[in-house]
């Protein structure tokens, strides 16, 4: 759980050292609206965009100093985001196979992005914003999805009970699964499970309680998650365990 910024609030330098503000999570993708905090040079396998009214700023991985009101970061590059006292920040799974949802094509329309990448590294971004947006899913697997929700809360959610519920063969659903959703099942079951966990938050659970509520096995592991997929620590999105 995240703490909400009041409307008239500016918040000081000092301040701004601080996370506070909202993570809303999708699918595949996760939003941050609130101040930006101190971070240390890291990389996270969420592929980034940064929006903002006013120019923010980020160190690459060559020391380089990139700043605009939208910065994409590639998936894993090394960066450091410096403070910023209002920023909007996407991550989005890498391995997603279909294009960005209309909300943030709106939003990189209307900006001039400027990358954040390391020599060597991915084209997510620039391979990500030609992919078409996901169409409607088959039948049989809008109906594994729905067992996909029912099975996390239970720690164990295995491929072939999704293929059974979608009345499969292992290797069918399997395909079936990536091309539909557009990433492949384990990335989705965590998504799923990272989703489960912040709503739990949103009513008021405990970083524990809401761990259990989506099947990890403790709030270490939950903690664990985030870091990896936002680069960002569990401390500064959520109330004490």
């Amino acid at each position: 759980m995240t703490r909400a910024l009041p409307a008239c609030y500016a918040p000081t330098m000092t301040e701004i050292s601080l996370w506070t503000g909202r993570l809303r999570l999708g699918d595949c993708y996760a939003v941050w609206t609130g101040s930006v905090g101190d971070a240390v040079a890291h990389r996270h396998f969420a592929a980034q965009a940064v929006f903002s009214s006013e120019p923010v700023a980020a160190i690459d991985a060559r020391d380089q100093h990139v700043e605009g009101r939208c910065l994409l970061i590639e998936p894993n590059a090394p960066h450091r985001l410096l403070p910023a006292a209002d920023a909007e920040l996407w991550f989005v799974e890498p391995t997603a196979g279909f294009g960005p949802p209309p909300a943030m094509v709106e939003r990189l329309t209307a900006a001039a992005p400027l990358l954040v990448s390391e020599e060597g590294g991915s084209a997510f971004w620039r391979d990500w914003l030609a992919r078409s947006p996901r169409t409607p899913l088959d039948a049989r697997v809008s109906q594994a999805l729905a067992a996909i929700d029912r099975l996390i809360p239970t720690g164990s959610v295995r491929l072939a009970d999704a293929a059974r519920e979608a009345g499969l063969s292992l290797g069918r659903f399997r395909h079936l699964f990536a091309e539909e959703v557009g990433m492949p099942f384990q990335r989705h079951v965590l998504w799923r499970r990272m989703r489960v966990a912040f709503e739990a938050l949103g009513r008021r659970a405990t970083a524990t309680e809401a761990a259990h509520a989506a099947g990890f096995s403790d709030s270490a592991h939950f903690a664990r998650t985030i870091k990896a997929m936002f680069g960002v620590r569990a401390t500064d999105l959520l109330f004490e365990a």
